[in-house]
C-alpha cells in the first residue's frame, strides 16, 4: 500500500549537498585566515626584513623645559616615527613621538619625559603597504630598540 510519501529527487539533494560544502569550505577558509598574518612591505620588500637595516643615534639633550631628544637616522630606511618605553622604579609607560627621520637626516625634538624617568628604549617604526592593498600599516622594530639609562643628569 502506497501512502503519499516520497523522497528527495536526486537533483534536489545533490544542489543540497553541494550548498552544504560550500558553506562548510567557507567557515574553514574564514577560521584559517586568522592564522596567517598580513604580508606588510616597503619598497617591495617585507618590512621585518627592512627593520634590520634601520640604524640611528639618539642623544638626550637636558633643557631648561624638559628634555629634547636629538636623533639622526643613519640607516638606509626612512623611520616614520618612535616609540619610547619610559621606564621609572618597575613601572614602564609607552609613549608615541610622531616625528618622522628621513635618511640621513638629523632632527631634535622636544619631548615630555618625567624628570623621575630611570631609563628609556627607543624604538623606531616603520611604515608600510599591506601586501596587495592599498593600505598603510605602522611596525615597531623591537629589536632594534636603543636603550638610555639616566646616570645622574646624564644619559648613556
Amino acid at each position: 500500500m502506497k501512502r503519499g510519501k516520497r523522497g528527495l529527487s536526486p537533483v534536489i539533494a545533490s544542489v543540497l549537498l553541494i550548498a552544504l560544502v560550500l558553506v562548510l569550505a567557507a567557515i574553514i577558509f574564514l577560521w584559517a585566515r586568522g592564522f596567517i598574518s598580513e604580508q606588510i612591505e616597503k619598497f617591495g620588500v617585507p618590512i621585518e626584513d627592512l627593520c634590520q637595516n634601520v640604524a640611528f643615534d639618539i642623544e638626550v639633550i637636558d633643557a631648561s623645559s624638559g628634555y629634547d631628544f636629538e636623533i639622526a637616522n643613519r640607516g638606509n630606511v626612512p623611520i616614520h616615527k618612535f616609540d619610547v618605553k619610559e621606564i621609572i622604579g618597575g613601572d614602564s609607560d609607552i609613549k608615541q613621538f610622531p616625528f618622522p627621520v628621513d635618511l640621513g637626516e638629523s632632527v631634535k625634538q622636544k619631548v615630555g619625559l618625567k624628570s623621575s624617568t630611570e631609563k628609556i628604549v627607543v624604538y623606531p617604526v616603520l611604515i608600510g603597504n599591506i601586501r596587495g592593498k592599498s593600505i598603510n600599516k605602522v611596525v615597531t622594530c623591537v629589536d632594534e630598540g636603543i636603550t638610555l639609562v639616566k646616570s645622574g643628569v646624564e644619559w648613556n
